[in-house]
């Protein structure tokens, strides 16, 4: 077994870093806004960042994490017919940017009301 041992300054460079990395996480979820799906713009590409399965009071939605700009990235709850679309496996692939795809908003269906939506590569 080997011990090893941290000097105070190299002890210290590594709480910076871990208080420098929890201050980053906590600005990008502080910053990261959660909008509508009718509110995105029809017909563009917004690549996706990030999903998550996320337990609802009700029952489990997707979360989306898109790219509104290059500055911006918003979260969208995905209506509830894409939970059982969307795999694990699937969710695994786009967050280790195994694939890279966009979301595309392509407006509302006119007799149901359903938002139209499409996933590209």
């Amino acid at each position: 077994m080997q011990l090893t041992f941290l000097t105070d300054s190299a002890l210290a460079i590594k709480k910076e870093r871990g208080v420098m990395d929890l201050t980053k996480r906590f600005e990008e979820a502080t910053s990261c806004a959660s909008v509508t799906i009718g509110s995105l713009e029809i017909n563009k590409l917004y690549p996706i960042v990030g999903v998550k399965r996320i337990a609802t009071k009700y029952e489990p939605r997707i979360l989306l994490s898109i790219r509104e700009s290059e500055a911006k990235v918003v979260k969208i709850f995905l209506p509830r017919r894409y939970c059982a679309v969307i795999s694990d496996d699937d969710m695994e692939k786009i967050n280790s940017k195994a694939v890279s795809l966009k979301l595309e908003y392509r407006g509302i269906y006119e007799t149901s009301n359903s938002y139209l939506l499409a996933i590209e590569s």
